[in-house]
């Protein structure tokens, strides 16, 4: 999934666009021919912005010069499986003498088929790199159309494929007075957001939703600014006639300290399923810190998942109220006791003798079970007796995962004298004291809240 940054770039460049003389050329070789022919071709366009900031890092561009590019060296790939090369050892395929495109190359007589062009460098006599194709990244603003490049080929078919290469225009530096500026750097994070819709007259058959987002900034009880304005996903007919739905993904400002959005998701009509009243189906309040919970290792984002309809089943993670549910939500805020790292959230659905319950934790014991239970009194350092355990149907303790995370999902049934969970507390339990495990030490608390949603 995406990643959300902030740069400022200023970076002098020369850029020149590959492609044929003829922008694609498509020469049937044989009526039966079961392969497809692949070239590259070239003009070079100089760019009109060449700023020289010295202080941009240029590491992944080459020092643009006038020696004539030789040759180029390529990986594509297939499915995910390089075909012709590979990272470790791009292929090389010569340019025509003189020219900028290559020269017609057997290991480039290829299957119809749809590729991945995911490396591409070009190269002088001498073998120095002088030009690059970006593969993502900030160089990738620079230009229309960045690595990885999907090709298409067909039987019988020469074609030319369009690729943007850059270098660096290193000048020397004019001496002057110098004038500095402090950055006040601000981030963003990504939140994404898929659905199902079961109709009520389909007896629980899921489509995707369509549906749209707002976001307000939430402070002192009350909504604020609205950072994020009717963001809305597709339903949309695939290459195999069925409805695919797209996720919702939204940016959200990340400041120092915890910043809590207020957010609304409305369910809108779509040709994949029957006609319906559009309606705020989910609302609520999150933190950044929830936000970042669904983020999964450095560079991967899992979304949160709603399933609207009384046969749909339950969303993925609670962390937001359906305003027509009758069920009355709470949320506590775990934080870290004893001289740990260990905190998360806790979210509790009552509906009757009904109790559905969610714990997302990190940064506890590896491996290891961790008790957890709802107590009487809302002082997280006197709080009294147990009166929910929050355990397993086998009556095991939910374990820790190798990254020191859990995730619980618990639904009681038949529960008394729990008609209102606020003022109550969550304790989760499970201590490392050198080599010993200390399972009964509290490592991370919070008190149960009724969730306000600022209505």
């Amino acid at each position: 999934m995406k990643t959300i940054s902030s740069y400022l770039c200023f970076i002098a460049m020369f850029a020149m666009l590959f492609t044929s003389c003829s922008k694609e050329e498509t020469t049937v070789q044989d009526d039966n021919s079961e392969k497809a022919v692949l070239s590259f071709g070239a003009i070079v366009n100089d760019l009109a912005d060449k700023s020289a900031a010295k202080q941009t890092s240029t590491d992944d561009l080459p020092q643009c010069t006038d020696d004539a590019p030789a040759y180029v060296e390529i990986v594509l790939s297939q499915g995910g499986t390089a075909v012709v090369g590979s990272n470790d050892a791009p292929y090389r395929v010569d340019l025509v003498a003189g020219q900028v495109f290559t020269e017609e190359d057997p290991e480039l007589e290829l299957d119809p088929g749809n590729y991945s062009l995911d490396h591409f460098m070009v190269y002088n006599e001498a073998g120095e790199l002088i030009w690059v194709a970006p593969k993502g990244g900030v160089l990738a603003e620079f230009i229309d159309n960045p690595l990885p490049l999907n090709i298409s080929l067909g039987a019988g078919v020469k074609k030319y494929v369009d690729v943007s290469v850059l270098c660096y225009d290193d000048r020397d530096v004019r001496e002057y007075g110098y004038l500095f500026f402090d950055m006040d750097k601000n981030e963003a994070i990504e939140f994404c957001i898929f659905g199902n819709y079961c109709p009520p007259s389909e007896g629980g058959r899921h489509y995707p939703a369509r549906f749209s987002v707002d976001v307000w900034m939430w402070a002192d009880g009350q909504k604020g600014t609205q950072i994020q304005n009717d963001v809305t996903n597709t339903v949309e007919v695939n290459s195999d006639g069925d409805y695919a739905g797209s996720t919702a993904c939204l940016a959200l400002p990340d400041k120092p300290g915890q910043d809590d959005y207020y957010v609304e998701i409305t369910l809108l009509n779509s040709d994949a399923y029957p006609a319906l009243e559009e309606r705020v189906i989910r609302r609520g309040v999150v933190s950044d810190g929830e936000v970042k919970a669904f983020f999964d290792g450095e560079t991967n984002l899992d979304y949160f998942h709603f399933r609207e309809g009384d046969d749909c089943g339950e969303d993925d993670t609670p962390i937001f109220e359906d305003p027509a549910d009758e069920a009355v939500n709470y949320k506590a805020c775990l934080n870290a006791k004893n001289g740990t790292l260990a905190g998360g959230w806790a979210y509790f659905r009552v509906k009757g003798d009904v109790v559905e319950t969610t714990v997302l934790a990190t940064n506890l014991a590896v491996n290891k079970q961790h008790p957890q239970h709802v107590h009487e009194g809302a002082d997280c350092s006197a709080s009294g007796s147990p009166i929910l355990t929050l355990d397993n149907e086998d009556g095991s303790w939910p374990t820790a995962n190798s990254y020191g995370d859990i995730i619980y999902h618990r639904t009681f049934t038949g529960v008394t004298g729990l008609e209102s969970l606020a003022d109550r507390t969550v304790n989760l339990h499970g201590k490392m004291v050198g080599e010993e495990y200390q399972m009964g030490t509290v490592v991370a608390c919070g008190e149960i809240e009724l969730y306000n949603f600022g209505e």
